[in-house]
C-alpha cells in the first residue's frame, strides 16, 4: 500500500536528521566554485555540516550548463563530486530528479539546494512534495513560487569555502604538491546499467503501468478504452491484478478534442509534455516513477513500462529503472503496440471480465 510519512513538528527535525545522509545540489552557474582544490572543497563542506550537527555521510552534485564551466573536472571526480550538465531551462527539474534518486536511497535525507532563480513551477512543487514526505530541505534561492516551504538558507555552507579560498593553498602551506588519494572512498553512487534481465514476476503485488507515447500517431489510431482493457488483460493473464492506473506521457497537441474526452473516460491518465522536448519528457517520466517508488517503498509494486526501445532510452531513465530494481520493484518492459493494439482482452480465459 502507498505510504506517506507523517509530518514532523519543527522541534523533532533536529533529532531525526542530524545523523542522516545529506545531499548537496549545487548549481555552479549561480554560485561559482571557489579557487581551491576539489578535495578541500568536499572535505570543507563535510566539516561545516558536522559543525552544524549534521554528522551523516555527504553526497554532492554539481550542475553546470557545460563542461567548460568546471576546470580540472578529473580532480573533482576523484574528490567524489557527481556532475550534471544541463541547460538552464531544464536545470530545476533535473535537480529535483536527482533529489528524488537521493531520497529513494536515503528516505530521511537532508537535501540542500544551492541555486538561484529556481522558478520552474513543477520543480518547485516536487520539492514541496519531498518536504511533505518528511525530508529536511534547505533552499538557497528566494521562494517566489507557491507553495512556500518553511526552511533556512544554507549559504552558511559556502561561507566557509569562500573563507578557505582566501587562505594560502595547501601546496603553499606544505611547500609541495597536493596529491589526492585516487582510492578515496565516497558516498556517490553512479550506476552503469547492465542489460535488462529477464523479469521474474511476483504474483502478490500491486501493479501500475506507464506508457511513453513517443509515437503520437498511435494515440489517434488506438481506442483508449480498448487499450486500457488490453493492459488489464496483460496483467491478469500473468496472474496479477489489473493496474490501479496507467500513466500516459503524450506530446501537447497530439490528441484531437474528441479523443481527449475518450481518454478522460478511461483508466489511462494523460500527462501532457512539451512537444519534441525529449529531455523534459524523460525528466517528467523519471519524476513520476520516483515519487511512485517513494510511495510504495515499504511494499514494492510491479510496474509495466510501455516504451519503444528501453535499451536506447535516456541514461537518466535507465538509472531510475535500475534504482527501482535495487529497491525490490519488478519492472516489465514491452513495446506499446504489442499490448495496446492486441486483442488480449478477448482471450477466452478472461471472458467473464470483459
Amino acid at each position: 500500500m502507498s505510504y506517506l510519512p507523517p509530518m514532523l513538528d519543527p522541534d523533532e527535525y533536529w533529532d531525526t536528521f542530524r545523523a542522516e545522509h545529506t545531499g548537496v545540489f549545487w548549481d555552479v552557474n549561480s554560485f561559482p566554485l571557489p579557487d581551491i582544490h576539489p578535495h578541500l572543497i568536499y572535505e570543507n563542506i563535510k566539516l561545516t555540516l558536522s559543525s552544524k550537527g549534521y554528522t551523516g555521510p555527504v553526497s554532492i552534485w554539481l550542475y553546470a550548463y557545460s563542461e567548460s564551466r568546471i576546470r580540472n573536472k578529473e580532480d573533482y571526480e576523484l574528490a567524489g563530486f557527481r556532475f550534471c550538465f544541463e541547460p538552464y531551462d531544464t536545470r530545476d527539474y533535473r535537480m529535483t530528479v536527482d533529489m528524488l534518486l537521493c531520497a529513494l536511497d536515503h528516505p530521511s535525507s537532508n537535501l540542500i539546494v544551492i541555486a538561484r532563480n529556481f522558478i520552474d513551477e513543477d520543480a518547485v512543487f516536487n520539492i514541496h512534495l519531498l518536504h511533505n514526505r518528511r525530508l529536511n530541505i534547505f533552499l538557497a534561492y528566494d521562494q517566489v513560487v507557491e507553495p512556500i516551504i518553511p526552511t533556512q538558507n544554507p549559504l552558511w555552507l559556502l561561507e566557509s569555502l569562500w573563507q578557505a579560498s582566501l587562505q594560502p593553498s595547501l601546496d603553499q602551506q606544505q611547500g609541495g604538491e597536493h596529491v589526492v588519494d585516487k582510492k578515496l572512498n565516497t558516498t556517490i553512487r553512479i550506476i552503469n546499467t547492465p542489460p535488462m534481465p529477464t523479469t521474474v514476476v511476483d504474483l502478490d503485488r500491486t501493479t501500475h503501468a506507464i506508457w511513453n507515447a513517443v509515437d503520437s500517431a498511435a494515440l489517434e489510431d488506438l481506442d483508449p478504452v480498448i487499450s486500457a482493457a488490453n493492459i488489464d488483460a496483460f496483467f491478469m493473464l500473468k496472474g496479477l491484478p489489473p493496474p490501479d492506473f496507467t500513466k500516459v506521457f503524450a506530446d501537447e497537441d497530439a490528441l484531437p478534442e474528441h479523443l481527449i474526452s475518450k481518454y478522460l473516460g478511461s483508466t489511462l491518465l494523460l500527462d501532457i509534455v512539451p512537444k519534441g522536448n525529449t529531455r523534459v519528457r524523460n525528466q517528467r517520466i523519471a519524476t513520476f516513477i520516483l515519487f511512485h517508488a517513494l510511495s510504495y517503498l515499504c511494499d514494492p509494486t510491479t510496474l509495466l513500462v510501455l516504451s519503444e526501445d528501453v535499451l536506447e532510452e535516456d541514461p537518466l531513465l535507465k538509472t531510475v529503472y535500475e534504482s527501482l530494481r535495487l529497491k525490490g520493484f519488478t519492472l516489465i518492459f514491452e513495446p506499446p503496440k504489442s499490448i495496446l493494439a492486441s486483442e488480449l482482452h478477448l482471450h477466452p480465459s478472461l471472458r467473464r471480465w470483459f
